[in-house]
């Protein structure tokens, strides 16, 4: 066995292109063999190297350096409870607009802290049901539509959201690993990472004539594998923050998913510690849920060359992974 870095290539280019530096910084991320496996059989792609350690850095730059080309808005509105609040923030920042952010009361104070560090306007909301006019997303939706000149970014709904990660972050994972991949494995919260990924991989993949499965990670008690399944909705219910949902969302194209998967919360935060003690790798408890699915495929099946997506870093859970 082997711990050395996996053989990369060099990444494409942004399809994003930026003159500021820190804005650089998002996306060609690095892709590593996960220590203790066989070299070259279950590789992390380690999105958790972006500036704001998360993913959403990607959508964020995406969708806002397009949108703001092409229209005259002064202020960008979202509304998020995780990582996405963050990205879009440092974006606002370096694109010199004003940044309104709504969130739960009970999201993590670090979380709010990357919010408040880039300078953005944020409303903490009560938690209550997603169709009470306090709900977080429904105060970004109000905002929005008192100001004709903000832009509401709306992770769940816009298209850009999966698309900019078939554009981007599925063209990087191909050039990394391509040649040999069998699988791809990823969380599922908007849908849209595994979704732009997916489907510029089975791209590539389908125009040399190979096949990759594409699975998908949920928590074990969510409706995204109940609306993938088309099975009875189970009660929501998940202590994993950015993982699994009450349902389907239009960000989640599902013609491109093979197979999704569940996992309980109890694994998800066992895996996560597991990497970080074990193997030096602080990982997000939702990556820490694919990470536990890819694992499982690279011990059921021996020829699998598996990769996973590590979607965001571990330093906004030390209060749930590992008591403070």
């Amino acid at each position: 066995m082997s711990t050395e870095p996996a053989p990369t290539t060099d990444a494409p280019a942004s399809p994003f292109p930026t003159d500021d530096p820190v804005l650089r910084l998002i996306g060609d991320t690095p892709m590593i063999d996960y220590p203790g496996a066989d070299r070259g059989r279950l590789r992390c792609k380690l999105e958790s190297e972006n500036p704001t350690r998360s993913m959403k850095d990607r959508i964020a730059m995406g969708i806002l350096t397009e949108t703001l080309a092409e229209n005259d808005y002064d202020t960008v509105i979202e509304a998020s409870s995780g990582n996405t609040a963050g990205a879009v923030a440092l974006v606002a920042n370096r694109l010199g607009v004003d940044c309104i952010l709504t969130c739960p009361e009970s999201t993590s104070r670090s979380k709010i802290g990357y919010m408040k560090a880039f300078g953005a306007e944020v409303h903490t909301c009560p938690t209550v049901d997603s169709d009470h006019p306090e709900h977080y997303r429904a105060v970004a939706q109000r905002l929005a539509e008192e100001n004709e000149d903000a832009f509401l970014v709306n992770q769940y709904y816009n298209q850009g959201n999966p698309s900019v990660h078939h554009r981007w972050t599925g063209r990087e994972i191909w050039a990394q690993a391509g040649a040999d991949m069998t699988h791809l494995v990823s969380a599922m919260g908007t849908g849209g990472l595994i979704s732009g990924s997916a489907r510029r991989v089975k791209e590539e993949a389908d125009a040399v004539g190979r096949d990759v499965t594409v699975v998908g990670v949920d928590a074990e008690c969510s409706n995204i594998s109940t609306a993938f399944y088309e099975e009875e909705p189970v009660p929501y219910d998940t202590r994993v923050e950015g993982l699994g949902k009450g349902g389907g969302l239009p960000t989640m194209w599902f013609d491109y998913i093979d197979e999704v998967r569940s996992v309980s919360d109890d694994e998800t935060f066992r895996q996560a510690r597991e990497a970080a003690r074990e193997h030096g790798l602080l990982i997000g408890p939702s990556a820490g849920a694919a990470l536990s699915v890819a694992l499982d495929i690279y011990e059921e099946q021996p020829d699998a060359r598996v990769v996973t997506i590590i979607c965001d870093g571990g330093e906004q859970y030390f209060d749930t992974l590992f008591g403070g």
